[in-house]
């Protein structure tokens, strides 16, 4: 209930009349509120905050002024752009022009915002893009397969003795042969050798580099190193090491790593095999089996791993490794978990090495390290490791894009989880026995080759290529096809995976790099 006082004589009513400094901070109170009101109205995707974060960068640019400035925070779907500038209190003097037109300013910057989150909420997320000569273009299972076979042990093993010349023969073997056959012209398969019984399996093939593109270099499982020449079909020379577990040219040295961890150059130019045997330099430091060995481009760096899961990497002049890698108990150190069976380098940068193992569990991880001793050994600000589930058994580097491929093994099995036998658990129901097999469920990229972009490593192909362990691969001289080994299946599988880069697109390139140079 309420009182007032009855007009009585002589009492005269007073009516209160506002100033004119209160309308005018009345009208653009009102003015304010009408602006929030429709830029409330608008829905503001959580998605779109790199439109948000500008729009708050370019606020606080206007509310630089020392009474006005704010404590910037981030935009969500859920906030209000009423909130980034609050009602000021009543003025005792009325507003300047700055006031005004900062107030305009905000206005604009709020509608135009609304109206770009509407665009990019209608837009969605951005397409990924890859190069013309990209594995997301190309990579596709060939036409061509070969036969190829090894003993049931060493294909077990994941023993895989395949080589690709420049001269564009694929060297393989059948038994205790070896065979060959052009993949450019269209010729039947031919014989180069057949190894007598008593030296053993043949265990490893390498064909020589430009300098050599005519020889082959094989070796057996009783150490026994053969050299071919392919043109002729005639053995040029032959020696023996007491194991030979990997094998690789660097020009006229054939380097052989050994079972104990020894390492070997021999210079084949040297035609006495006693008098090169005897000028062997030899390099140990490895306490393991040597599973794999990769020369850089410029022939300048070699990286060795072996089946403890070390990596090492050795300058040519030099007898000892390398001090690079990460800080393992004060010292540097390339460390995996498993046996390393690829080593990569990268073509363009010739002191980054890919290194990928094979894990006892099945899974496998690929690793990417500068070998540059005076500079840290992580790439920065971007991923120097990719764990997978499933053994990495080959690496290669594009010499058209960058991108890094990987062949995989089996792989690692996870136990699947099912939602119904969960259920029947909680409601105290009786539950279906099933096989320990039944309730594991497969790797993913078991058996397949999987293409990743460098240094980001982001995904950008992965295809099955057979049923069995893919045990390794080899690159062609172009860097545009690859074969595929698969023992278990006795077939190289020949896939298309690279494009070439345009011709002017290459003198392009070129030339931008001569006016670098300059």
């Amino acid at each position: 209930m309420s009182f007032r006082f009855p007009n009585l004589p002589g009492r005269q009513t007073r009516k209160r009349v506002s100033s004119i400094i209160e309308d005018e901070t009345e009208h653009k109170r009102r003015r304010r509120s009408s602006i929030y009101s429709e830029v409330d109205d608008f829905d503001l995707p959580g998605s779109s905050s790199l439109a948000e974060g500008s729009v708050q960068h370019e606020v606080s640019l206007l509310l630089e002024g020392p009474q006005l400035r704010r404590r910037p925070r981030l935009l969500s779907a859920s906030s209000s752009f009423s909130s980034l500038y609050s009602s000021p209190p009543l003025l005792s003097k009325p507003p300047s022009e700055a006031d005004v037109a900062l107030q305009d300013g905000l206005a604009l910057i709020r509608s135009a915002s609304a109206s770009s989150l509407q665009e990019l909420r209608r837009a969605g997320p951005a397409k990924v893009t890859f190069p013309e000569t990209s594995a997301h273009h190309h990579m596709r299972p060939g036409k061509q397969t070969i036969d190829f076979s090894v003993p049931d042990a060493d294909a077990a093993a994941g023993v895989w003795p395949v080589s690709w010349s420049v001269h564009n023969l694929v060297v393989f073997t059948r038994g205790n042969r070896v065979h060959y056959k052009n993949l450019v012209a269209s010729e039947d398969v031919g014989q180069l050798c057949k190894v007598s019984a008593n030296h053993g399996n043949v265990r490893l093939l390498r064909c020589g580099g430009r300098e050599y593109p005519n020889v082959v270099a094989l070796c057996t499982a009783k150490g026994h190193i053969q050299l071919w020449d392919v043109s002729t079909k005639k053995m040029t020379t032959s020696w023996t090491v007491k194991d030979a577990t990997a094998m690789q040219w660097n020009g006229a040295v054939l380097t052989v790593g050994g079972e104990r961890g020894s390492i070997r150059h021999f210079d084949t130019r040297i035609k006495e095999t006693a008098k090169m045997k005897e000028q062997t330099k030899k390099v140990t430091r490895h306490q393991a089996r040597i599973s794999s060995i990769a020369w850089n481009g410029d022939g300048k760096l070699m990286a060795s791993g072996d089946a403890s899961g070390l990596v090492l990497v050795w300058d040519a002049r030099q007898n000892t490794p390398l001090d690079v890698g990460e800080m393992v108990q004060r010292r540097r150190k390339m460390q995996h978990v498993g046996v390393v069976h690829a080593l990569a380098w990268c073509p363009w940068q010739t002191k980054i090495l890919a290194s990928g193992d094979s894990a006892p569990d099945g899974s496998g991880t690929i690793r990417l390290w500068n070998v540059q001793e005076c500079a840290a050994s992580r790439l920065s600000n971007h991923p120097d490791r990719l764990e997978l589930d499933a053994q990495v058994t080959s690496l290669h580097f594009s010499a058209h894009c960058k991108e890094l491929l990987s062949t995989h093994g089996p792989g690692k099995s996870t136990p699947r989880r099912n939602t119904q036998s969960h259920l029947g658990i909680e409601l105290g129901l009786p539950v279906p026995s099933t096989s320990a097999d039944a309730d594991m469920e497969p790797s993913k990229i078991a058996n397949s080759v999987m293409v990743h972009s460098y240094p980001s490593m982001r995904h950008v192909s992965t295809m099955a290529v057979a049923g069995k362990n893919v045990a390794g691969s080899v690159l062609s001289p172009n860097g545009q096809r690859i074969v595929f080994a698969v023992p278990e299946e006795m077939k190289l599988k020949v896939w298309d995976v690279w494009g070439r880069e345009k011709e002017s697109l290459r003198r392009h390139s070129s030339l931008l790099n001569m006016c670098a140079i300059r």
